[in-house]
C-alpha cells in the first residue's frame, strides 16, 4: 500500500495535497552498474547504452498543500 504525501510543515501536517511538477534526477549509481554491465556483455557499445540508465533515476514531484499553501518537493 502506498504511503499518502503529506505536508511537511509542523503545524500542518495535512494529506491534502497536489502535484504541481514532476522532474527526474540522474542517478550515478545506476549510471556506473549499467556501464560495467553493459560493457561487460556488449563491449564500448554496450556500455554506452549502459550508462544512459543514469537517466532512469528518481522522479522528484514538487507538491502544493492545499490548507497552507506550502510548496515542497517528495521523491517518488
Amino acid at each position: 500500500m502506498a504511503q499518502k504525501i503529506r505536508c511537511p510543515h509542523l503545524l500542518c501536517g495535512s494529506k491534502n495535497v497536489v502535484p504541481v511538477t514532476t522532474k527526474k534526477h540522474f542517478s550515478v549509481g545506476k549510471a556506473v552498474v549499467g556501464n560495467t554491465v553493459g560493457f561487460a556483455l556488449g563491449g564500448v557499445a554496450g556500455g554506452l547504452i549502459g550508462a544512459a540508465t543514469g537517466f532512469n533515476g528518481k522522479k522528484v514531484v514538487k507538491f502544493q498543500c492545499l490548507d497552507c499553501g506550502r510548496i515542497f518537493e517528495a521523491k517518488v
